[in-house]
């Protein structure tokens, strides 16, 4: 791996991105959930934040198992927006990390009220997996996921529209 080569392009437009899909979370948890402004931006940044640093661990494990033809396929896409072929693997990977993150931001939120609600829980401080998705059909679900649906939606518009551009 040639360490001098530095994606300025990806780091830039990633932290873009972030910053984006921060303020469409932040704007749907506090408006369905009725949280104030700084502590709905605190929200949506944790679960971004985490879902973003899980997403990049899962990408470095993903591109060193996969074939030889595929990484420099997936890597030059990430780290350079070029892409050849869309293989429908890709879409199902992608579809798959969607949802992982998205359970993701829920754990997230979960922990974001266990440590900064003032009530106690009578389930302790522990956070588990168990209790997210035991919550899969209350409204805070539902925000979650409609937020995260349409950051995501923001998201393929912008790497659409950098496609485009770059042609």
């Amino acid at each position: 791996m040639n360490l001098t080569i530095l994606p300025l392009r990806a780091i830039v437009s990633g932290s873009l991105i972030l910053l984006l899909v921060i303020v469409i979370e932040s704007f749907f948890l506090q408006y369905r959930l009725n949280f104030i402004p700084k502590v709905s931006v605190q929200y949506a940044t944790v679960m971004n934040l985490i879902s973003t640093c899980i997403g990049w661990i899962s990408f470095f494990y993903v591109v060193s198992i996969v074939p030889n033809m595929w990484e420099k396929q997936v890597v030059a896409y990430i780290l350079f927006g070029n892409i050849d072929t869309i293989y429908p693997i890709f879409i199902f990977v992608i579809f798959i990390g969607f949802l992982i993150s998205l359970i993701v931001k829920l754990v997230g939120f979960n922990l974001c009220e266990n440590l900064w609600n003032e009530k106690p829980k009578k389930s302790g401080n522990m956070i588990n997996l168990s209790r997210a998705l035991g919550e899969l059909r209350t409204p805070k679900f539902l925000v979650i996921t409609l937020a995260h649906t349409c950051s995501h939606l923001a998201i393929v518009f912008i790497l659409f529209l950098q496609r485009f551009e770059l042609r």
